[in-house]
């Protein structure tokens, strides 16, 4: 599912939130990967930028995968009895949303 600025979606651990941004296409580094030296590109994902659904806040959900709308790393995030990948889900739209083609 392609994800567009003003969706409204939460996250398995938090949220609902509104997509203000949405970066594509990235292969930037985990994280760890980055800070211990070894920089190793990841597979194309995105990266959103999003804020309450009324407005106020800013918050980033980085590393995902827009196909699948699974997180790129394993997290125990949102209680899981055991390490997971994490997901987007997508909610009920409250207003129209603008989409894109390509």
């Amino acid at each position: 599912m392609r994800l567009e600025p003003g969706m409204l979606i939460q996250t398995n651990y938090s949220g609902p939130y509104r997509i203000k941004a949405v970066l594509r296409d990235c292969t930037c580094p985990s994280y760890l990967d980055e800070i211990n030296g070894h920089p190793v590109a990841r597979r194309p994902h995105i990266h959103l930028v999003c804020t309450d659904p009324e407005g106020p806040g800013t918050y980033y959900l980085n590393g995902w995968d827009e196909q699948t709308l699974q997180s790129l790393q394993i997290s125990c995030c949102g209680g899981k009895g055991e390490p997971a990948y994490d997901r987007i889900i997508v909610l009920p739209q409250d207003r129209p949303v603008q989409g894109t083609l390509f």
